[in-house]
């Protein structure tokens, strides 16, 4: 008996493996295409949230909250899956949902031309312009708009009543008109490092895709929007704004392995920094997509990059390492600047820089956004290339004079969208602790805020070392717009490399600076 059970149980592991190998390499909505059940298709390839990673890496210090993420392609392999697509179905639609151009050492290189000329040889349909790609400024933005040989769109981006980029683009693939339009966050002006928007404006999403569909009207079969707003964002407009059949999501980093559906509308979202390429296929059955595919691939292939867009990343790559490869210390510990942890909870790193600040600032208190922090450092050598990727934005440091009362704001404003892994206003502390409930609601949650181990003086004036982007209204940030400034400092790259070279070895620890009760989500 127990020999058959031992054979039953060998078949049913061999049929379960079968199947899992069936569909992971059959594609059943393409069987039904095939064999006419669906009227037409059209495959589409996504990128999202690059952040200028032109560049293979293997060792990305856990930045992502997925765990099995250990690797960024870089654009130049991306291009490998995107040319797989398109040898199959040469109309491929490849789409970009914005925060493309910034983010990364190389993509510093003379403010995103080398992302530039990468993208311009990738054969790109469309893209929508991310809250990021305002960070090397509205004219340098305005600038990469004219060198793109594609469009930018975004619907609701105004000066002077006229929009900055374009509408809407209409493309036809066999006979089908799809129409794409772009939105962009309504705080993207909030997250630049500068509070001259260039007289730009951002209006609401919900009403300018309701202007943008009427418009659309009978011009197009399919409506495709590229948002930058955020999945949760999406979900709540096509929950308001009937029309859209499919949404792109960026802004918010999230990997969606399968399509999801909100009423008629179909979303998916392609993470971030190029782990991942995403490819996606509507099927259409009576003039209406009623299936979309979604397929996440990834590699550790570096041969298999496009080596034409492979030399260019190497190009600026090496300018970048010129200046960058000397070592400022040494970590005794892994410094974690995970994403998740980095905008929910204490971390070393945030620790680390915060210290920094303080000290460098001659200030009482310091404090950082954790979106700021956007990469781990490993245990060992520290060189300039390692704190570039850590801290990859152009943000200084600043001293101000501020009360203790702004300061408790601010602290909560933080606590809006906790425990979000997107929620990069959380703030990372020095030279003060705070305590906040994780089970109440948006705006009551700190519960106290101490300095040397006494309730912050609500009515004291306290020097407060910060960074320029919170300054200037990053994260939605009113409580500093009126602060006194008492120093200019140096950017913050410059600020911690500084620290870490007078201090020779580090080892910062995670010493109950950020405490949170009643933790509701783990």
């Amino acid at each position: 008996m127990k020999k058959y059970t031992n054979i039953i149980i060998l078949c049913a592991i061999v049929l379960v493996c079968t199947g899992v190998l069936i569909n992971y390499y059959i594609d059943f909505n393409d069987v039904f295409y095939n064999i006419g059940y669906y009227d037409d298709s059209i495959t589409f390839a996504n990128t999202a949230d690059v952040h200028g990673h032109i560049v293979f890496d293997d060792d990305v210090g856990g930045y992502y909250s997925l765990d099995d993420i250990s690797n960024i392609m870089g654009l130049p392999l991306i291009n490998y899956f995107v040319q797989q697509e398109r040898a199959k179905d040469e109309d491929l639609l490849l789409l970009d949902t914005g925060d493309l151009f910034h983010g990364t050492n190389e993509a510093n290189i003379e403010k995103g031309q080398g992302v530039v000329e990468i993208v311009n040889q990738m054969g790109y349909t469309a893209m929508v312009p991310g809250n990021h790609d305002f960070n090397f400024g509205v004219d340098r933005l305005l600038e990469i708009k004219s060198q793109l040989n594609f469009p930018v769109l975004s619907s609701n981006i105004y000066k002077d009543n006229e929009h900055v980029f374009d509408d809407y683009l209409i493309v036809e693939k066999d006979g089908k008109k799809i129409g794409l339009f772009g939105l962009t966050t309504p705080f993207a002006l909030k997250f630049t490092n500068s509070r001259d928007n260039g007289g730009l404006t951002i209006e609401d999403p919900a009403k300018e895709a309701k202007r943008v569909l009427k418009e659309l009207g009978d011009k197009a079969d399919v409506v495709i929007l590229l948002s930058h707003l955020g999945d949760d964002e999406d979900k709540k407009l096509v929950d308001e704004v009937d029309g859209i059949d499919l949404v792109l999501c960026g802004h918010y980093h999230k990997l969606y392995t399968s399509a999801q559906k909100v009423k008629d509308t179909f979303i998916v979202s392609g993470g971030a920094w190029t782990t991942h390429a995403c490819i996606g296929k509507m099927y259409f059955k009576d003039g209406k997509i009623s299936k979309v595919s979604w397929k996440t691939k990834s590699t550790k292939d570096k041969s298999l990059e496009d080596k034409k867009l492979a030399d260019i990343a190497k190009k600026y790559h090496d300018i970048a390492l010129i200046d960058s490869q000397k070592i400022v210390g040494n970590a005794k510990v892994e410094l974690n600047g995970r994403r998740s942890q980095m905008r929910s909870s204490e971390t070393n790193l945030g620790n680390l820089l915060t210290d920094a600040m303080r000290s460098i600032g001659n200030a009482d208190i310091a404090i950082m956004n954790g979106g700021g922090i956007r990469e781990s450092i490993p245990e060992g050598e520290i060189n300039l290339y390692k704190l570039g990727k850590v801290l990859p934005f152009s943000n200084s440091l600043l001293t101000i004079e501020l009360k203790g009362e702004l300061i408790y704001k601010a602290i909560e404003r933080g606590l809006w969208s906790y425990p979000s892994g997107s929620n990069g206003a959380f703030l990372q502390v020095s030279g003060i602790s705070y305590v906040f409930d994780g089970s109440k609601p948006a705006g009551q949650r700190l519960v106290e805020v101490t300095k040397d181990g006494k309730p912050l003086e609500k009515d004291k004036l306290y020097k407060v070392a910060i960074n320029d982007y919170l300054y200037n209204g990053g994260d939605y940030y009113e409580e500093f717009k009126d602060a006194k400034i008492i120093s200019f400092g140096a950017l913050l790259k410059d600020v911690l490399t500084q620290y870490i070279q007078e201090k020779k070895e580090v080892a910062p620890e995670v010493e109950g600076r950020i405490t949170v009760t009643n933790e509701r989500y783990k």
